[in-house]
């Protein structure tokens, strides 16, 4: 990680300090809300059922909320900030007048991206722990797991935000994208209750990979796939989105 990409990171923090209080509501009520509203409330209906397993349904579901927060808060960073950045406010434009490289203008907003889904990983987490749904000793690496979910998913949502037309493209994005992809991905419910002709959409998602990881690491039992092939369907969607987003930075700043 260069200077540079740390001063970019830098503008965005600043920029942060003044609407954090916004983001309470994501980080840390929420959490509860979907913990006591939808594992608890609608838990009572389906705790024990084969079809999750034997668990209690708040703690099959409350790593994939982790992992899935992790994912829309770093995704949402990553939309209209994006199109606003190129076309609003100008600010890639103005960042690129200083001594900062595309690269570095890249990756301080993607760091960013990623503090800001460390952060409310981590509020998630603590409120799991709160309400005692930590059932083995490598829970901890469900944070791991939830970042890794959000690294692997950033940098195609970047390219897509880049390269929109207008803003109504961005709600696109959200309704048929990112928000199929939590509900899907076996966040509430196990994939194999999904049509066999589904699933397969789901093993090439990151969502998927990263709530299994960390479902396993809350509950101490194994994931379904190997963990490193996890790992790897989450790093080739890491690096390739990465690129993806580098040449189209790079193809936007030179208009």
């Amino acid at each position: 990680m260069s200077a540079g990409s740390l001063h970019a990171f830098e503008h965005w923090l600043l920029n942060y300090r003044r609407t954090w209080y916004g983001s309470l509501f994501s980080g840390f009520l929420l959490p509860v809300l979907f913990i006591v509203g939808l594992g608890m409330a609608v838990g009572g209906y389906v705790d024990g059922s084969s079809a999750i397993g034997g668990v209690d349904y708040v703690a099959f579901i409350a790593p994939g909320l982790l992992a899935s927060t992790a994912f829309q808060i770093a995704t949402g960073e990553l939309t209209w900030p994006v199109f606003a950045a190129t076309r609003w406010g100008s600010q890639y434009k103005a960042m690129q007048a200083s001594p900062l490289t595309n690269d570095d203008i890249l990756n301080g907003h993607l760091i960013y991206a990623l503090f800001r889904s460390a952060v409310s990983a981590i509020a998630f987490f603590g409120v799991m722990a709160a309400f005692g749904l930590l059932y083995s000793p490598l829970a901890p690496l469900a944070v791991l797991a939830a970042l890794l979910t959000a690294s692997a998913s950033i940098g195609a949502v970047y390219a897509i935000s880049m390269t929109a037309k207008n803003e109504s493209s961005l709600s696109i994005v959200h309704r048929f994208g990112i928000l199929p992809l939590t509900l899907f991905s076996a966040v509430f419910f196990p994939l194999d209750q999904l049509p066999a002709v589904v699933q397969p959409l789901a093993w090439v998602s990151p969502v998927w990979h990263g709530v299994e990881l960390a479902r396993a690491a809350t509950l101490g039992v194994a994931p379904p796939w190997p963990w490193p092939a996890h790992l790897a369907v989450l790093l080739v969607w890491t690096v390739a989105g990465w690129y993806a987003a580098r040449y189209t930075l790079n193809k936007r700043l030179k208009v």
